[in-house]
């Protein structure tokens, strides 16, 4: 590797640990609102890791510095009843959209959680985000890229037994990725949610801030595994590890790991050419029961990864 090269690495390290640093001093107590959930069945099968793993369909909520490398246009949706439980739902739908010349990519998305019984409307959170990746440098062997996510925060509660009406707030978060390519077989992904210690409601109460850190290792074609930390503030470090194999072409079956609380997960994704569908599951990680999470992708224009 060259000395532009290396120096340009040194480089990047010195920002994954000033992110880093940045994150850990902004610790909050733990939130009630948007509460981390897995947005696409892929992540959800491979241990929810996937801060070093490309997905750009959902690229605007795993680390904005994939958008980087779009070579074609992507976009995907999921739907999640958490723990099968039938008051809740969870759905969201992310795209990803290849621009001309040397600005990067754009990627879109949004999420939407609702808990309701019968007819009436308990709580309502929605995340819209828009989020931008580009290249800080690149050479035949190693690639570094940067990405930020804006993600506008809207949650209304109903009205309570007694009549109380708690209204509705919004509210801006920032997120920051970084991701490197060394030897087109590693990669590393790092990112801080909610830099700006995103507060909402008449409480202000504050909104999950997480550091999460991954590496991904592509030791054969078609075969990826993956191990990252989060450290979400105010709660206990989680461990993810994921593992992706290719069974046959347009099959692949995934399996994965996560702590605290302990579970296994597990899914698979099919491809019938630009359309894939992807089936994951997690145990509950104690007495609440499995969850199981659909999606669906479909991509358009240049050629397939």
């Amino acid at each position: 590797m060259n000395r532009k090269a290396t120096n340009l690495l040194n480089l990047a390290g010195l920002v994954v640990a000033g992110l880093v640093v940045v994150g850990l001093v902004l610790a909050a107590p733990a939130a009630a609102f948007f509460e981390s959930t897995p947005v696409s069945a892929r992540s959800r099968a491979m241990g929810e890791a996937v801060t070093a793993v490309p997905d750009r369909a959902f690229a605007a909520f795993h680390n904005a510095a994939w958008l980087a490398d779009v070579p074609r246009g992507e976009a995907g949706v999921s739907y999640v009843r958490p723990f099968g439980l039938s008051f809740q739902d969870f759905y969201t739908a992310g795209a990803a959209f290849p621009l001309e010349g040397r600005f990067g990519n754009l990627g879109v998305g949004i999420t939407h959680f609702k808990v309701a019984t019968g007819d009436t409307s308990l709580l309502k959170e929605t995340q819209v985000t828009l989020a931008h990746g580009f290249d800080l440098f690149a050479d035949y062997h190693s690639r570094i890229c940067f990405g930020w996510a804006l993600n506008l925060y809207s949650v209304s509660a109903g009205q309570s037994v007694s009549g109380v009406d708690p209204g509705s707030d919004t509210a801006v978060g920032l997120d920051l990725g970084l991701t490197m390519l060394l030897h087109k077989r590693t990669r590393a992904g790092f990112q801080v949610r909610n830099l700006n210690n995103t507060t909402i409601g008449l409480d202000a109460e504050e909104l999950p801030q997480s550091v999460t850190a991954g590496i991904a290792y592509e030791p054969y074609d078609g075969v990826i595994t993956t191990f990252e930390f989060d450290n979400q503030l105010g709660f206990r470090t989680q461990y993810h590890g994921g593992l992706e194999a290719v069974v046959t072409p347009g099959f692949v079956l995934r399996g994965g790991v996560v702590t605290d609380p302990n579970r296994l997960t597990g899914g698979f994704g099919y491809a019938a050419g630009p359309v894939t569908l992807d089936y994951g599951f997690s145990t509950g990680g104690g007495t609440l029961p499995s969850t199981h999470q659909f999606g669906l992708r479909l991509a358009w224009g240049g050629e397939a990864p």
